[in-house]
C-alpha cells in the first residue's frame, strides 16, 4: 500500500488575496448601490416639487374658473418666505372669496415650494400662471426651475 502525502504548501482553501479582491469588488458593488439610490432620492425630491407646482397652479385655476366675474382681480406677483405673516393664513374668512384664494395660495407657494414665487397674470380672457423654485437642494450649481400653465377662463372677456 502506498501512502499519500499532501505538500505542505498545497491549499484546500481560499488564499488572503482572493479573499480581499472578492471584499473589494463587494465593496464596489455596495457604493455603486448607495450611490444609485442617493440619485433617486435627490430626482424624486425635484419631482415632488414639480407635481406640487402643477397642483397648485391647477387649483388656482380651478379657483378662476369658479369667479370668472372677478378674473382681473387675481393677477398677482409672490416672492415672500413662508414665516411672512403676509403669505400666512391668519384670518380664517377672508372679506372676499377672490382674497380668501390669493392668502390660500400664497401660503402654498411659499410653504410648498422652496423659495416659491409666482406670477399670475390676466389678458383677454387668459389666465397664466407661472411659478419658480430653487433646486439648490437637490442638485449642486443648480439654479431654479419653473412651470409656466396658462388657461382660457372667458373667452367673451
Amino acid at each position: 500500500m502506498s501512502a499519500t502525502y499532501s505538500s505542505p504548501f498545497a491549499s484546500d482553501g481560499f488564499s488572503l488575496l482572493e479573499v480581499l479582491i472578492a471584499v473589494l469588488i463587494l465593496a464596489l458593488g455596495i457604493l455603486g448601490a448607495a450611490s444609485l439610490q442617493l440619485s433617486a432620492l435627490r430626482y424624486h425630491a425635484g419631482s415632488l416639487h414639480a407635481t406640487q407646482a402643477s397642483l397648485l397652479a391647477n387649483d388656482l385655476l380651478e379657483r378662476l374658473r369658479a369667479n370668472p366675474d372677478q378674473l382681473v382681480g387675481y393677477a398677482l406677483t409672490l416672492d415672500q418666505d413662508c414665516t411672512d405673516p403676509t403669505s400666512a393664513q391668519l384670518a380664517p374668512m377672508a372679506e372676499s372669496i377672490i382674497q380668501q384664494d390669493k392668502i390660500d395660495f400664497a401660503h402654498a407657494v411659499a410653504c410648498e415650494l422652496p423659495a416659491g414665487s409666482a406670477r399670475v397674470s390676466i389678458s383677454e380672457g387668459v389666465a397664466t400662471v407661472r411659478l419658480r423654485w430653487s433646486e439648490k437642494r437637490q442638485f449642486v450649481g443648480a439654479g431654479e426651475a419653473e412651470m409656466q400653465v396658462s388657461a382660457l377662463i372667458r373667452g367673451d372677456l
